[in-house]
């Protein structure tokens, strides 16, 4: 940052504070050093002396700068204008997400000592997520990163939060953004044409079965909706539900309590019955595919009692934590749950390969099987004080080469074809399985409203699950919904 930037959503005063660091940090004004006073700094950047006094005034509480009663401000003479160890502050809902982080840290350490970085890493609801980065922007508080599904990237960079990856690259050297990465994931990250998330985790979503009871009641898992109804009639019955102590045989998040994870669970039956949300820039939310897909997720809990009622209520967690427990046969949920699944089970080592299996959510009779693709990205907030070394060390942290062996562990997967060469599918088989998947899933749409219609689909499901309004009513006014926030029109279905 050289300038302020009026149009940026960054507080003026946290603007100016970044560029006087900055300037010490250059060495420009070293340890001593008198700088401009308020007028001439009001003056060098086209500032009102308020932002200006405001900057000055958290730079001497932090010890940056001393006042001296009618000589200046300076630079604290005990400020070094290169910490050894620079602090990386960042922002994510995986709470395990700092043990990698740790390694992470100690290789970065080892290979620049002269640049050790330490990682102080806020852990956050991901419901909440998108408006509590969003707060923390606004009052100045951005973190240097943030770990984010990679739906936000396209909303959170329309709002100017967010730095473009070429802009954060050494002169003429783009680092080859987006080279190693399937065409799905670097859409999903971009807007206008630009890079702004760095994917960091890739996954899709799937239906967890107990392999072993399957076996043991010689049931295959089901492909489409009939299979589905089949295999739940065999798990319904009273002696099968005694013999491994469940009430329902499925779960899944459905409603606005699971957040984003609803929309990305649920999206797969619109999709294989041949719905859509959006289409040639116009809503196709409310067609007969959305409504036949909607009535077949209603009879699975009001109807069959396949699922509990309380799947309005499921938070994005539960209904992996009701599978590991042994509360459910199944679980809809994404491939990201695995090491979820492991910890809270206790399946370590072979045992979650001869317990767990894994298909595709079962798909619409006569239709073909979709799987939603998403994933997680690190972006960079502009308010981060060293924006490029920040984003060298975490494509540091996303190097195939150095953290294959990490993800396998943590049965993550990058979406890099180079990352899915070094999986083996005779000891890895879910890693190999997403793997070989992944390319030919479905991203949900990549605009910058979609944290808010988002909402409306979360809400959507719920209203079918909660409440009997009939179908055909609930998804017109979600499409009137959605189209009040994105400006676009409903083509009508009949």
């Amino acid at each position: 940052m050289s300038k302020i930037d009026r149009g940026s959503p960054v507080p003026i005063y946290h603007q100016l504070k970044t560029l006087i660091l900055d300037q010490i940090a250059s060495g420009l004004w070293r340890p001593g050093d008198q700088i401009p006073s308020e007028s001439e700094l009001c003056r060098l950047y086209g500032i009102s002396r308020a932002p200006v006094r405001q900057a000055l005034k958290e730079l001497e509480y932090e010890g940056v700068l001393v006042r001296r009663s009618g000589a200046g401000t300076f630079v604290n003479r005990y400020v070094s204008p290169a910490p050894q160890n620079v602090p990386i502050q960042m922002m994510c809902s995986d709470s395990h997400w700092g043990d990698f982080l740790q390694r992470v840290e100690q290789e970065w350490n080892a290979a620049h000592p002269q640049r050790a970085i330490s990682f102080r890493v806020e852990v956050v609801s991901h419901t909440h997520f998108y408006e509590l980065l969003s707060a923390a922007v606004g009052r100045g508080a951005a973190p240097d990163v943030a770990m984010v599904d990679c739906v936000w990237v396209a909303g959170l960079a329309k709002s100017g939060f967010l730095y473009p990856l070429e802009d954060l690259s050494a002169p003429n050297n783009h680092l080859g953004f987006g080279k190693d990465l399937y065409p799905a994931f670097v859409a999903a990250n971009s807007y206008r044409g630009h890079l702004f998330g760095l994917p960091v985790k890739a996954d899709l979503s799937v239906l967890w079965y107990r392999k072993d009871w399957f076996d043991d009641e010689g049931l295959t898992p089901p492909r489409d909706w009939d299979g589905l109804i089949e295999v739940a009639r065999h798990l319904l019955q009273p002696p099968v539900q005694k013999r491994y102590g469940y009430v329902h045989p499925l779960a899944f998040p459905g409603g606005t309590a699971g957040g984003e994870a609803t929309v990305y669970t649920l999206l797969s039956f619109i999709w294989s019955a041949g719905g859509d949300i959006f289409e040639g820039g116009e809503i196709v939310l409310d067609s007969p595919a959305t409504r036949r897909a909607l009535q077949f997720l209603r009879d699975l809990v009001v109807t069959y009692q396949v699922a509990s009622p309380q799947v309005t209520q499921y938070r994005e967690d539960t209904a992996p934590l009701l599978f590991a427990t042994g509360k459910v046969a199944m679980a809809l949920g994404g491939s990201y749950e695995g090491d979820l699944i492991r910890r809270a089970s206790g399946w370590m080592d072979g045992v979650f390969d001869e317990r767990v299996g894994f298909v595709l959510p079962p798909s619409a009779p006569g239709g073909e099987a979709a799987t939603t693709i998403g994933g997680t990205s690190y972006v960079f907030l502009r308010q981060s004080k060293q924006p490029q070394e920040v984003m060298e060390v975490f494509r540091f942290a996303t190097d195939p080469r150095r953290v294959s062996g990490y993800y396998r562990e943590m049965l993550q997967i990058l979406p890099s074809p180079s990352f899915n060469q070094m999986v083996a599918a005779d000891t890895e088989p879910l890693l190999a399985w997403v793997s070989e998947k992944i390319a030919s899933g479905r991203a949900r749409p990549s605009i910058p409203d979609y944290a808010r219609v988002s909402r409306q689909l979360q809400r959507m499901f719920e209203t079918v699950f909660a409440e009997p309004t009939p179908v055909e009513q609930i998804t017109r006014r979600t499409a009137e919904r959605i189209a009040v926030i994105t400006d676009l029109s409903c083509r009508e279905t009949f």
